[in-house]
């Protein structure tokens, strides 16, 4: 099964930025349970967290208001069972700042019965890595 959570995050992530392209995705919103939680309390600007599809959607939009491009590029996906981890390097330019943004850490995905329950983002990857039992 744990397999198969790596490959609905990679599908997910896919979505996500298709998405993020302005490219209509039918179906995105069911890969997430409808209680989801988005844990992005450790981001330096703006911590918070989004709760169910209508935080996703939040989310979304301020995504789209912040940001004049955002990038995601998945560095490596880490099989721990019902979560994975992304190891991943984001990039952006301000919207209205114009600055260009780059980073690099982790998010901790859960998966139960197919579908994300919970994101954990912004995450040194030493220490997410230790959060789901594996340290390298």
């Amino acid at each position: 099964m744990s397999q198969e959570n790596v490959e609905l995050v990679r599908e997910v992530m896919d979505l996500m930025d298709r998405a993020e392209k302005g490219e209509r995705v039918p179906g995105l919103i069911d890969l997430f349970a409808p209680d989801v939680e988005v844990d992005m309390s450790r981001r330096t600007f703006n911590p918070d967290t989004y709760h169910g599809h209508q935080g996703l959607r939040r989310l979304g939009r301020e995504v789209r208001e912040v940001w004049d491009g955002f990038w995601i590029t998945p560095e490596r996906f880490i099989d721990a069972g019902d979560r994975v981890v992304v190891i991943e390097v984001r990039q952006g330019v301000g919207r209205k700042s114009g600055v260009e943004v780059k980073d690099r850490s982790a998010v901790i995905w859960t998966i139960q019965d197919g579908r994300v329950t919970r994101m954990e983002t912004d995450i040194d990857p030493q220490e997410a890595l230790k959060a789901v039992g594996l340290e390298e």
